[in-house]
């Protein structure tokens, strides 16, 4: 049996010292040996490194996370190299795979899954290329969002024997933005960096649309950013297209901000051009969606809606929270049906959204208002008493509870939501 490649965990930290420790104990018994780049810690994380790390170095920052990952690449010795950051870890379940995967010959490198926590329990998952050979050419590049993935491409055209594999159930769980404060500290930083590097190169294609999401799509200058990328994609060839790892994620974006801008006409293109290069995804399906809906074609919206409900996320595709996406979803069929006065319909599209996401108000409300419009109050009044158990009704509420309790024939079910409408949940 051959010997397992050996693997070189690369990192770069700076005031790292309490996360530090979880992210070494998440890989200390698969990587062979540990290099680290401090960029000027002052909270004891140097002196974490100087015990834990196989090699490491001190180099001043410069604004740029491409110059310090390749010094730390530089200073690995393993045929493998895996680079992450500090706030984050190996899921234990992992490792095996992970492991696995470098043993095969032809891979290149590997995409693994980050998953992105925020406060409040959301979670965002997306693809990563954190694994790859150790090889000359192999380099980061950009001064912010930085990327091995131009390399690998450029080294998987020349030698078409390499390929960059994808695995699904090798999970890294990253925790930097889990604090609001944190986050918006780094998505300021991230927004100089951007700029800054727009500023060197223009026509920077992928932190264009970084910088449009670091500002928010939603914004105007966030969306003028995204528009900008859109239109520079689009006048790239349809092989090079497919080539920028970004590009679905990008034309997903845009077709979704187009569609909510009352662009729906070219919202729906964008989604086909997605899927003619790609594959049907749930977000360009949801696009389209939104756009049929915005020019009240309702048949082919809950068409692709349901496409989209339907929809697995493509592996190697881009990834987002599938939470938002899927409530989203089922609002659209469910407003649809009840607009077209198909309000059993419309219940029933909310029994199981609402089973999917029980804590979610507006599921839950729309919900109760289809059932008093079906003339069925008492088979969804369950769902909002367990809902208002733990909130308190405002006047919406009261106002739905009154109505639901005048329609009602039972007089206990009556008495219990005239008590609700007051403002508190009898026992």
């Amino acid at each position: 049996m051959f010997a397992r490649p050996r693997l070189s965990l690369c990192m770069i930290v700076k005031n790292e010292i309490d996360c530090l420790p979880t992210c070494l104990d998440s890989v200390k018994d698969i990587v062979d040996e540990i290099v680290i780049v401090d960029t000027g810690s002052t909270d004891g994380t140097l002196d974490l490194v100087k015990k834990c790390a196989s090699q490491m170095t001190q180099v001043a920052w410069k604004d740029d996370f491409s110059h310090a990952r390749n010094i730390a690449i530089d200073m690995a010795t393993g045929d493998w190299i895996l680079s992450m950051d500090a706030d984050s870890y190996l899921e234990k379940t992992s490792r095996f795979a992970l492991l696995e995967s470098i043993r095969n010959p032809d891979a290149l490198a590997c995409q693994l899954v980050m998953r992105n926590h925020y406060e409040g329990g959301e979670c965002e998952t997306f693809l990563c290329t954190p694994l790859f050979r150790r090889l000359p050419a192999v380099r980061y590049t950009g001064k912010v969002h930085e990327q091995v993935t131009p390399a690998l491409q450029e080294i998987m055209t020349s030698d078409p024997r390499w390929r960059c594999e994808t695995l699904p159930n090798v999970i890294i769980e990253h925790y930097g933005y889990l604090h609001q404060q944190t986050k918006l500290k780094k998505r300021s930083r991230n927004i100089l960096l951007l700029a800054k590097a727009l500023e060197d190169d223009p026509s920077d294609i992928y932190r264009r649309f970084k910088l449009a999401q670091a500002l928010g799509a939603e914004t105007d200058l966030g969306y003028k950013h995204l528009a900008t990328a859109l239109e520079a994609l689009l006048k790239l060839p349809a092989s090079q297209i497919r080539q920028q790892a970004f590009a679905h994620e990008l034309l997903g974006n845009a077709a979704l901000r187009l569609a909510g801008r009352n662009e729906p006409r070219k919202a729906i293109e964008i989604c086909s051009l997605a899927e003619s290069l790609f594959v049907r995804h749930p977000v360009t399906s949801f696009a389209k969606a939104l756009s049929y809906y915005c020019i009240r074609d309702t048949a082919s919206a809950v068409l692709c809606a349901n496409m989209a409900l339907a929809t697995a996320w493509p592996p190697g595709s881009f990834v987002c929270n599938p939470k938002w996406l899927r409530e989203d979803l089922y609002f659209l069929i469910a407003t649809i049906r009840q607009q077209k006065g198909e309000d059993c319909l419309a219940v029933h599209i909310l029994r199981k959204a609402v089973l999917e996401f029980p804590d979610s108000e507006r599921l839950v409300y729309a919900l109760v208002k289809s059932g008093i419009e079906a003339r069925m109050p008492l088979g969804v009044l369950d769902e909002a008493a367990r809902w208002l158990q733990s909130h308190d009704p405002d006047a919406r509420w009261r106002l739905l509870c009154s109505k639901a309790a005048n329609m009602s024939e039972d007089p206990r079910a009556a008495a219990k939501w005239r008590f609700l409408s007051r403002g508190s949940l009898g026992n």
